[in-house]
């Protein structure tokens, strides 16, 4: 990767709720178009890490860097899309219309769908395979349904990162594959920069550009070439 101001940069950062520190002295950035792990046992502050991130969780100390600026959080939505692991209790909504709530932050006040929203939300329904429960209702999804939803929903938010807290956990072999060939190919032929929670030990090791590791209260890296199980003990 040629010299560039990272795209995303973690400095001096201490991540943890209640004054309870879980990651601290975390000093790592993300550059466009990389694909990155975020891996570690349960309980070692992913989730926390990525709440931060989004300015939902306040840092301890430190700072989080887009290019070379703090963001507020209402220009966040522009920046950085995510997709979490729970499950959101939402009823009344197509499939579409789900998707169609990413373009929120592009949408005039009054939210109207212009065409190139419209071709967007399209083509981030076929890009999941989405096609035959396009009007489906979101409540009436099974988990690796909806779970699928809302990556489209990610996609369709258009923003140069993205953040995915284990989008694979309800999802078949089948399923799982699609995703993670999607994650490729965003990072690598449309420059999204990918940071992935996720226990697949392979996934990291055949395509993650970087690991992110949580470990013991902090966070290293290394390359996802390099990732071995031992690291985990």
């Amino acid at each position: 990767m040629e010299n560039q101001t990272p795209i995303l940069s973690l400095t001096n950062l201490e991540v943890g709720y209640n004054s309870k520190s879980l990651l601290s002295a975390v000093n790592l950035n993300a550059n466009k178009g990389e694909l990155i792990a975020l891996m570690g046992l349960n309980g070692t502050g992913k989730t926390t890490l990525f709440k931060t991130i989004l300015k939902e969780t306040p840092s301890l100390s430190g700072k989080v860097l887009f290019g070379d600026k703090e963001l507020e959080i209402n220009q966040l939505q522009s920046q950085i899309s995510v997709v979490y692991t729970e499950r959101i209790s939402i009823y009344g909504f197509s499939v579409t219309d789900m998707i169609a709530m990413g373009r929120m932050p592009h949408t005039n006040r009054f939210g109207k769908l212009t065409a190139k929203d419209k071709e967007v939300i399209h083509t981030s329904i076929k890009s999941l395979k989405l096609e035959d429960i396009a009007e489906t209702q979101i409540d009436n999804l099974s988990d690796g349904q909806f779970q699928k939803v809302m990556i489209a929903r990610a996609l369709a938010q258009e923003t140069t990162i993205l953040l995915l807290d284990e989008p694979t956990a309800f999802l078949d072999i089948k399923n799982k594959k699609m995703i993670h060939e999607l994650l490729v190919d965003l990072s690598q032929n449309h420059n999204k920069t990918i940071l992935v929670s996720t226990h697949d030990l392979s996934f990291c090791q055949s395509h993650c550009d970087k690991v992110w590791l949580a470990k013991e209260g902090k966070l290293s890296e290394k390359l996802g070439k390099e990732i071995k199980e031992l690291d985990f003990d």
